[in-house]
């Protein structure tokens, strides 16, 4: 048995697992190999789609529960499929259509399972897809395919202070859905449930594996559920301020193998 069985890392993609490039260092990808070697279960906590990792997982030993558009989905990486989903609802859609109409300079983006949408075009928007680089449709919001249930996050983009408008109109809203920034740039919505802590707690009671061996990565405001609910929270050096105040651990920064840092500090302690 290895000395990393039934140790749980969940870890976030950008700014944290990736660097300013959008890569994996070679040292991270090395001791994430030796953690699940030792027995060890990696998985993803993305604001992303599995679509638009599948890149990435590719290169990382991804053996155990993944999370996805902010805890809307968990998939099971061995068996590729979904253990839990939870999508909007239609008062989500007309709300997006409210924040389209009063604010026609806002980017918003609708991810569902298998593929994104863009209902309104910015230019945060466009940059954002170019850098994710994954397939999407521009069309009406009355195109994008239902059931609403189906879709398992919107985002508001745009220049920060357009963007800080906009979180003060829908966080009307905050008793029926989640609504965080992932950066200053992107405000996204997902069900209440729908939250990476939410995400994370789903995927190790599936993984049996015990909360105090949880542990948890990220560098943003939406990673703040999941770091509070590990029992072991990290954050890379460069994190925003308000996570470095709540981890347990802190990790060489994105561009410095966070992940490789993680790893090194477990192995110190089992």
């Amino acid at each position: 048995m290895g000395k990393f069985e039934g140790v749980f890392i969940a870890s976030d993609m950008d700014g944290t697992l990736l660097d300013d490039n959008l890569r994996i260092g070679a040292e991270t990808i090395e001791a994430l190999q030796y953690f699940t070697q030792q027995g060890g279960s990696f998985s993803l906590a993305t604001g992303r789609t599995r679509p638009g990792t599948a890149a990435y997982r590719k290169q990382l030993p991804c053996n155990s529960t993944g999370v996805y558009l902010n805890g809307a989905i968990v998939c099971d990486e061995v068996k590729e499929s979904i253990v839990y989903m939870e999508g909007l609802d239609d008062q989500a859609k007309e709300l997006a259509r409210t924040v389209m109409q009063k604010f026609p300079y806002i980017g918003i983006e609708v991810f569902l399972l298998d593929h994104s949408y863009v209902c309104n075009m910015c230019e945060t928007t466009r940059e954002h897809f170019v850098k994710l680089d994954i397939p999407y449709t521009v069309c009406a919001i009355d195109d994008i395919p239902e059931p609403t249930s189906e879709w398992g996050k919107i985002n508001f983009t745009g220049e920060h202070e357009q963007v800080e408008e906009v979180r003060q109109f829908v966080d009307e809203w905050k008793d029926l859905y989640h609504l965080t920034f992932s950066t200053p740039i992107y405000y996204e919505m997902t069900c209440k449930g729908g939250h990476k802590g939410d995400g994370v707690r789903k995927a190790a009671e599936y993984l049996g594996i015990k909360p105090e061996m949880v542990c948890t990565v990220g560098d943003s405001q939406n990673d703040i559920s999941m770091l509070q609910g590990a029992g072991i929270c990290f954050a890379p050096q460069d994190a925003r301020k308000e996570i470095l105040n709540i981890v347990d651990v802190v990790v060489p920064d994105h561009n410095h193998n966070a992940l490789a840092g993680v790893v090194a500090y477990l192995d110190s302690k089992f």
